[in-house]
């Protein structure tokens, strides 16, 4: 990939792209984290991550239009994860991710372990994230913030990470403050070291037991829907 940080093929980096918007930037441990207004398919990343219950039928699959892979991605399994290289996508690869169904916070879970599995991958440099959203498939945006955020700034910590930027790639405004507000948080939590274990701890037990956990209440993402509303009320 030699010093280009994006790993990105000539002749895909010819292509115009949008202008995009950073929302947020935050470095830890040498990895940067991005919360950007854009279009996801047209961002310059190595990795685009493509996570839903029919990602065959996904916004990334569609606007790729690579035959081949929709039709080993129509045979997933849920859990299964399948690397593809792009046709008509700004990035190297897609990493294809079949969800549960989305009910309750149980699923959460799954997706959780999902997002470290990707994160965990070798070889590139740079990975796009975005929400999901379909129509038969969406998580509560609150949730699904504070899941990717804490699966991000356990795997830097852990320290198995190759990524040297890691990107979360809206164009919905709301679903960029619930995430900018998320990162911000947990970032906040992080500069207390202990308390930052405790509720990554307390987190984890609320993904294994759910609500019917007999520990300490942890409530995800308290109060971020009341904050958010309020604020683009204001606006």
């Amino acid at each position: 990939m030699g010093n280009n940080i994006c790993g990105i093929d000539e002749e895909k980096k010819q292509s115009f792209q949008p202008e995009s918007k950073v929302i947020t930037t935050r470095t830890i441990n040498q990895t940067t984290i991005q919360i950007v207004q854009a279009d996801i398919v047209e961002e310059l990343v190595d990795v685009v991550v493509n996570c839903s219950h029919e990602p065959a039928w996904s916004y990334i699959s569609k606007r790729d239009k690579n035959n081949k892979a929709n039709e080993m991605l129509q045979q997933m399994k849920i859990g299964e994860l399948i690397v593809t290289n792009t046709e008509n996508v700004n990035s190297v690869q897609i990493f294809h991710v079949r969800l549960p169904f989305y009910q309750d916070a149980k699923d959460l879970q799954q997706i959780f372990n999902v997002y470290k599995e990707c994160l965990q991958q070798k070889g590139h440099k740079t990975i796009s994230f975005t929400e999901q959203s379909t129509p038969n498939f969406q998580i509560p945006k609150q949730f699904h913030a504070e899941v990717l955020i804490r699966a991000i700034l356990s795997a830097i910590q852990e320290g198995d990470i190759e990524f040297e930027l890691i990107k979360f790639v809206s164009l919905d405004q709301l679903t960029l403050k619930y995430f900018a507000y998320e990162l911000m948080k947990q970032l906040d939590e992080l500069k207390i070291p202990e308390l930052f274990k405790q509720r990554y701890q307390q987190f984890l037990n609320f993904l294994q037991n759910g609500e019917d956990t007999k520990q300490e209440v942890y409530l995800l993402s308290t109060g971020i829907t009341t904050e958010i509303e309020a604020v683009v009320e204001q606006q």
